[in-house]
């Protein structure tokens, strides 16, 4: 029984993990920009610099595909919040300017560099999340 059901979910990751690329799930991909943001927080407690930036690298890569198509964000949120997805493509914008920020300490890792560069990214999530959601 266990073996049939560890054989279904690697198949339904199998098959989930080949949509195309444009099909997102927005709550899907917020946690995995979250597990991101968890992991370059536990490489600048660690002190591990790779972990951080390899972090960063991924989490400013998906959070353009996600964030970075206002049309893409439109259709993504609820009818009565669509209009507020120039929002999400200005977070995008921020998380990328911030990423590069940390990946330009990549030689002579200023670490509270790139922690305020990653305060800023945390401002710019919490910020969307507040507007969008009118929390």
């Amino acid at each position: 029984m266990s073996k049939r059901f560890l054989l279904g979910a690697i198949a339904a990751l199998t098959i989930s993990s080949t949509l195309g690329a444009t099909e997102f799930n927005l709550k899907e991909n917020m946690f995995k920009l979250n597990n991101y943001m968890m992991l370059m927080q536990a490489g600048f407690i660690e002190g591990n610099k790779e972990k951080s930036l390899k972090a960063a690298e991924a989490l400013g890569e998906e959070s353009a595909k996600l964030l970075g198509n206002e049309d893409m964000m439109r259709k993504m949120l609820p009818p009565d919040k669509a209009h507020k997805a120039n929002i999400a493509t200005t977070s995008a914008h921020l998380i990328t300017d911030n990423v590069e920020i940390i990946k330009s300490s990549k030689d002579n890792f200023r670490r509270e560099t790139a922690q305020n560069a990653y305060l800023d990214i945390q401002r710019a999530c919490m910020r969307c999340h507040n507007l969008v959601r009118d929390w």
